[in-house]
Formats: C-alpha cells, sequence, structure tokens
C-alpha cells in the first residue's frame, strides 16, 4: 500500500495532498485529534486537507487498510475499508465543488459515501486513481490463494443439512476435493 501511494499520490501541498514521511505535524495532529482519533500518526501513509486554515482537521488520511475522513465538522467522521470499496466515481461541477462517490459494501448492506474535495479540487484525479486501485487489490487478510477446503466442506455440510443438497450432489462434489 505504501508503494501505490508513493506512487500515485503525489507530495503536492498546494492542492492539499501530503506523503509520508513528509506530512507536516500539525495537520498531522490536526487530524488524528479531530476525525482519525486513535490513529497513530506513523500509520500514516498520505494525508489530505480539506481546510481552508491548513490545519488538517477536516480531510482524509489513508492508512495501510483503511481511509479515514471528515468533511466538514457538522459531519461525523467516517472510515472506508479499501477492501470494502465496490465503486468510486468522481464529481466536479462549479455549483457543488469536487467530490468523490464510493460505494461500500458491508456484510449484506451497500451505501455511498462522498469525500469532498472542494477546498482542494486539484486533489480529484489523483486520489480517485488511488481509490480505483486499492479496490481491486486482494484481501490482505486472505494470505493464501489456495481454496479453504475445510470452509467449502461446513459449507456444502450446511445445505445438505437443510435438504438444499441432495447427497449424490454431495459426495461428487467432495470427489473434487485433492
Amino acid at each position: 500500500m505504501r508503494t501505490l501511494i508513493e506512487d500515485l499520490l503525489p507530495h503536492a501541498p498546494k492542492i492539499g495532498l501530503y506523503v509520508a514521511p513528509e506530512i507536516p505535524s500539525k495537520k498531522l495532529r490536526g487530524a488524528t485529534r479531530d476525525y482519525a482519533k486513535g490513529t497513530h500518526s506513523e500509520d500514516v501513509l498520505a494525508l489530505y486537507d480539506g481546510t481552508f486554515l491548513g490545519n488538517g482537521r477536516d480531510g482524509a488520511v489513508f492508512l495501510e487498510d483503511r481511509l479515514i475522513f471528515q468533511n466538514s465538522d457538522l459531519e461525523p467522521s467516517q472510515t472506508v475499508c479499501y477492501r470494502d470499496i465496490v465503486f468510486v466515481e468522481s464529481k466536479r461541477s462549479k455549483l457543488r465543488g469536487a467530490h468523490i462517490t464510493m460505494e461500500v459494501n458491508r456484510g449484506r448492506a451497500t451505501f455511498s459515501v462522498k469525500l469532498d474535495l472542494s477546498k482542494n479540487p486539484g486533489s480529484l484525479t489523483y486520489i480517485e486513481q488511488l481509490l480505483r486501485k486499492v479496490m481491486l487489490l486482494p484481501d490482505p487478510s486472505t494470505n493464501s490463494e489456495e481454496t479453504d477446503w475445510e470452509a467449502v466442506v461446513q459449507a456444502l455440510e450446511c445445505l445438505r443439512s437443510e435438504g438444499r443438497l441432495t447427497r449424490t450432489d454431495f459426495r461428487r462434489l467432495m470427489e473434487i476435493r485433492p
């Protein structure tokens, strides 16, 4: 993730983008004390400062596995795990500013969240490109590309006990197992 951020996000203070280790401590402190509470400064890979005053109290922090952001003090902070992002779209308009809409899937629910980039619209393209890349990364919690046969067998046995899978079909599927 660190390499991806370094490759896709420029360290560009004029558009509100800061990449570690060059994130000003004042901005980092503002973010971790305001909307990214509980986040350790050393875990922040990049920061988007969405404030007019440059204090970092609104914006976004990019971590190894998630993004935490707050558009304004009137809204609660939001945490989005990269693995939960299923769609990213950016919009730029003169009346409504610039923002990125993310469709986030958590369990059985999918909902939209908006990251407002109106204070520094020049960052829109870079952040959108990063989010499009990270949503395609494999889930880091799955450290193997091999099939988890124990989980497959449990699921099949559950289907069989519910009467949704015949004994014959169950046996055929079990023959596939290496």
